[in-house]
């Protein structure tokens, strides 16, 4: 889990700061200036593509149409950018963008917010747009209905943090706060374990006469070979009660950061509606006992949120289970009986 939330504040780090790697360049459907222009016809994705990788010319990413404006003056007009890739999603046309180093820093400072693209269009109206030329960078857009510059990047976070977390596509951002959520609590129940053996081990390695950064089986040895000295002596009674005591406290130690662990993982998948509150203790034990085969399972067990068990219909009173019910039922070690009367209860609530 820690190795997981330091993915996340890479990620965190790397999506605040850079520049966002595809740029909103048309809407999907019929749309005009804020000036008036238009109105331009819902553009033929596919014709522009096909038309631009056919060219095979990147398009320029110049400031507030410098080529346009400057650059047919002989004055300089470079470019910000170059787009390099063209592909359709469902709300519009988006051009991949290889920054400059000066593009770079002017987008992830903020000094630009908006994008305003350049295009051939035809003569009669609805315009209908022939091929794109280039885009520029703005702070006065005439097309509002593109996305920003800065909702692009937070939308390249939120993605680098699916990723980080493990978390489909589809997840929002609700559902990627509540992962943020659970994956530092895991950290934090990691990090005062791990501070509380450090200290045991430095009492114990300080009581086996041995220097506090010991590895843990070399201090093995030295407390075996130190109480076997001393049972052999029989003399020192005091430091073989200490030895038992400290045995007992590391057995200890070792529980209850197993059970911190396996409380975290539990309570995340019961969140996720992968496990029923009924099962949390029974998961807990088994988890307990062998930790990874129960997230191996984990993983691959439906949800029981949305649309009942996994979106399935529940059989009819008679009806038999599924070989996906079946497999949810080894997966958990539950009682086919139970697990049909706790999903019955689930499917009646709507769940």
């Amino acid at each position: 889990m820690e190795k997981a939330i330091n993915s996340i504040i890479r990620s965190l780090n790397q999506a605040g700061a850079t520049a966002p790697e595809w740029l909103h360049l048309l809407p999907s459907g019929e749309f005009k200036g804020v000036d008036g222009r238009g109105p331009y016809a819902a553009p033929d994705m596919d014709a522009l593509i096909a038309l631009f990788e056919k060219e095979g010319v990147k398009l320029a990413v110049d400031e507030n149409h410098s080529t346009d404006l400057a650059g047919k003056q002989g004055h300089s007009s470079p470019a910000r950018g170059w787009i390099v890739a063209l592909q359709k999603l469902d709300d519009g046309l988006y051009g991949r963008v290889e920054w400059t180093p000066e593009g770079e820093r002017m987008v992830s400072s903020r000094e630009y917010g908006f994008l305003s693209p350049v295009f051939h269009h035809s003569v009669a109206k609805p315009f209908k747009i022939c091929r794109m030329l280039r885009v520029s960078l703005t702070n006065d857009p005439n097309l509002n209905v593109l996305k920003s510059l800065h909702s692009q990047r937070e939308n390249a976070m939120l993605e680098e943090l699916r990723k980080a977390l493990g978390l489909p596509e589809t997840a929002d951002e609700a559902a990627v706060m509540v992962a943020v959520k659970a994956a530092h609590a895991a950290q934090a129940v990691v990090a005062t374990n791990q501070t509380a053996t450090a200290a045991l081990m430095s009492r114990i390695a300080e009581a086996a006469g041995v220097a506090s950064d010991t590895a843990p089986d070399v201090l093995v040895t030295a407390i075996q070979s130190r109480g076997k000295a001393t049972a052999a002596e029989a003399e020192n009674a005091e430091l073989k009660t200490q030895l038992v005591s400290m045995q007992s406290q590391l057995t200890t130690l070792a529980t209850t950061t197993a059970q911190g662990k396996a409380q975290s993982a539990i309570d995340t998948a019961i969140e996720a509606g992968k496990v029923i509150p009924a099962l949390r203790d029974h998961m807990i034990a088994r988890h307990m006992k062998n930790p990874t085969e129960v997230e191996t399972e984990l993983k691959v067990m439906p949800s029981l949120n949305a649309g009942g068990l996994g979106g399935r219909t529940l059989p009819d009173n008679g009806g038999t289970m599924t070989a996906e019910d079946d497999k949810v039922m080894a997966m958990m070690g539950m009682d086919p009986t139970a697990y049909a009367a706790t999903a019955k209860a689930l499917h009646g609530k709507g769940n």
